[in-house]
């Protein structure tokens, strides 16, 4: 197989995110034209244009696009690989493969990771951003131990168990200025008819299913208007006045301004932060350490 190298998918990524090959050349170390001839030679072995190209403007095309995130994903695996062994030869023999939800990572998780690393020199712990339906595929595909997902689905698929790890109230994050941050206090009603704009369905369907039954039980009419794969997006969709979406409290610290948060009626609905992993756990595992750590955790 006539594969591309390690060195044509680096230069193929960095014209891709600089969208300049002067820029992407200079980044690399390298001249403009061996830089050009190796994306040059990607295409052939492709047999498909990556870039379209003018005297003004590099943009990519759809395939380009799709080749993209493999790319990057082949060269984070491979840095992935190489880190393990390093760890290998410093004495870490065994690993543990957690992924996590960027928005929701706290100071309590941190602090336990810190830990769990501490008294645990001989496991690698390796962790990646990832949203909750992308978790739950690498789960069941063996490539993870663990994922935080935030809300869990109301049916475990078969061979996944879930714990709890923390719990909080939602909160209604809306524009600033808008005039609902002047009601007291706030009911239901009043978020009858609102344009929202939402983590996506397909990155976060046990959140997205938790929201429709809230719109259900209070009889809600709820325009989604965007949406997206990560919630700081959709946090700056509400600063640009979009609409508006819920997120739990502790989320309140990714934004600075541009978005007001208000308390829902009570009782208000909460998120139980939950932790997936194949079931059963072998007692005498790295995952079985971690799992009591965390739950010792619970808040």
């Amino acid at each position: 197989m006539n594969r591309p190298d390690i060195r044509e998918l680096e230069c193929f990524v960095a014209v891709a995110e600089a969208l300049n090959f002067s820029k992407a050349a200079k980044a690399l170390h390298l001249s403009q034209p061996p830089l050009t001839r190796r994306i040059q030679t990607l295409e052939e072995k492709l047999g498909s244009r990556l870039f379209v190209r003018d005297t003004h403007s590099v943009t990519l095309t759809e395939a380009g696009q799709l080749f993209l995130e493999d790319a990057r994903a082949t060269l984070r695996q491979l840095d992935r690989a190489t880190d393990t062994l390093r760890r290998a030869r410093r004495g870490e023999t065994v690993r543990l493969r957690l992924a996590f939800i960027g928005a929701l990572l706290d100071e309590n998780l941190v602090h336990l990771l810190q830990q769990f690393r501490a008294a645990h020199p001989a496991c690698q712990v390796d962790v990646v951003d990832l949203a909750p339906a992308a978790q739950m595929a690498a789960l069941q595909a063996g490539q993870l131990d663990g994922g935080f997902i935030g809300a869990a689905p109301a049916r475990a698929p078969k061979g996944i168990a879930f714990t709890v790890w923390n719990e909080e109230p939602f909160v209604l994050a809306l524009p600033e200025g808008h005039p609902l941050s002047l009601v007291d206090p706030l009911e239901w009603a009043h978020l009858d008819g609102l344009p929202w704009v939402m983590v996506s369905r397909t990155a976060a369907p046990a959140f997205r299913q938790q929201f429709s039954e809230l719109v259900e039980e209070h009889r809600l009419s709820a325009r989604i208007v965007q949406e997206s794969e990560r919630l700081p997006a959709v946090l700056t969709m509400v600063a640009a006045g979009s609409g508006v979406t819920l997120v739990s409290a502790s989320i309140r610290r990714l934004i600075a301004s541009g978005v007001t948060f208000l308390e829902l009626p009570a009782p208000a609905p909460r998120l139980r932060h939950a932790f997936a992993y194949p079931a059963p756990t072998a007692d005498a595992s790295p995952l079985a350490d971690f799992l009591a750590e965390l739950r010792a955790l619970h808040l």
